[in-house]
């Protein structure tokens, strides 16, 4: 602990020490050992990769991919549908305006009649589901995206940034298709695209090791475990949600969650709250890990079969937000016109951390962090990519 740090609490730091790798974990991180240089090729290695196997397994085409959408039409994520992580929005002016340096701010400020209320993505889930409509995807074909969206209502640590990277992907499948046995079947698929990608990666850059160290033994179990977050929280009652799901990832490795987003049986708070207009919260659920050098739970990807009209319908009147079946894209599921689907988003800086055994995911993203953070992470041995000059060392 450095001198600085003695002088606080823990309550004080950015980050409190516990979040960042245990001590005897930091020497492990592959960024001590590859160059600035590696770690790019090896990043850019993994996406290779996982979007070939993803065109391959899921049978998906890769789709350009849209930075923002017109607001109030449903289409955004809405995450969690809290405040806090509403979408960044922005105006388009549609105008003419004068070419020069000196251009009269009076104009800018006149309401222009084709202006338009914007806002940043912050996931494709909605919008991917028009995109098998609009190109009239069969069942069994489906696209993906290499997204990236704007997550104002996070604080950055180790595993959460501000700035969400993941490729986004979608599958028509039929509505007798929507169950349990479909959503692990998928999961299936793309937990062998990441175990895969690991023995992949390890052999092309055997440094991400550190020999000798204990994280070197580590690996991926070949199995993923499925569990329900209502047995979840039966076998871990005392701890809370990131709790029990580090306890269960210490015991299994890997698991998938199944069924985010209604309260728990005895009533108490869902194991995550999700947004009720993209996935139906029985049908859904994320894939977390152990990561090697954090030792906690390392979420990767969120997926599910999406909403039809009755579990959008029962998804927003438990959240209160029937007016919100008028939304274009809510009325489309509601009337049927659009097609049965399921699909997910796997982080894409979250997997490099993993597989490239960083300390933190900074050093595989540009992300937006403050000084303080980049101060308390270079203490730790971490080497964060700046978005910026850094002017201390």
């Amino acid at each position: 602990m450095n001198v600085d740090e003695e002088k606080k609490e823990d309550g004080e730091l950015y980050m409190p020490d516990s979040v960042l790798p245990p001590r005897q974990n930091r020497e492990a991180n592959s960024t001590h050992r590859l160059s600035r240089l590696d770690i790019q090729r090896a990043s850019t290695a993994v996406k290779r990769f996982v979007e070939k196997r993803l065109e391959e397994d899921f049978n998906v085409v890769k789709h350009t991919t849209p930075l923002a959408f017109m607001t109030g039409t449903g289409v955004n994520d809405e995450l969690d549908g809290t405040e806090s992580k509403k979408s960044v929005k922005f105006i388009v002016p549609n105008r003419n305006v004068p070419r020069g340096i000196k251009v009269d701010e009076a104009i800018m400020k006149e309401k222009s009649p084709y202006e338009m209320n914007c806002e940043v993505v912050q996931s494709l889930a909605k919008w991917k589901r028009i995109m098998l409509d609009r190109l009239d995807c069969q069942v069994g074909e489906g696209i993906y995206c290499d997204s990236t969206s704007i997550r104002k209502g996070y604080k950055g640590d180790v595993t959460h940034s501000a700035i969400a990277d993941q490729w986004d992907f979608e599958v028509r499948i039929n509505e007798e298709d929507r169950t349990v046995d479909t959503l692990k079947a998928y999961i299936q698929k793309m937990w062998n695209i990441i175990t895969d990608a690991e023995e992949y990666i390890l052999e092309l850059f055997p440094d991400i090791l550190l020999e000798g160290h204990p994280s070197s033994k580590k690996r991926l179990p070949k199995e993923i475990t499925f569990i329900t977050s209502e047995d979840l929280h039966k076998m871990f009652p005392d701890l809370s949600v990131h709790g029990r799901e580090t306890a269960a990832v210490r015991k299994f490795g890997a698991i998938f969650i199944i069924g985010m987003g209604w309260p728990m049986s005895d009533g108490s708070p869902p194991e995550e709250v999700r947004a009720p207009g993209y996935d139906d919260w029985n049908l859904n659920g994320d894939i977390m890990v152990e990561h090697p050098l954090t030792e906690y739970r390392h979420e990767l990807m969120s997926t599910g079969v999406r909403v039809n009209k009755d579990s959008l319908i029962a998804q927003l009147a438990h959240r209160g937000l029937t007016n919100e079946e008028s939304l274009d894209f809510n009325k489309a599921v509601i009337e049927g016109k659009l097609p049965f689907c399921y699909g997910g988003g796997l982080g894409i800086s979250r997997l490099l951390m993993l597989l490239l055994r960083t300390g933190h995911i900074g050093e595989v993203q540009v992300g937006l962090w403050h000084d303080e953070h980049f101060k308390q992470a270079m203490a730790a041995g971490i080497d964060m990519i700046p978005d910026r000059l850094l002017h201390f060392d």
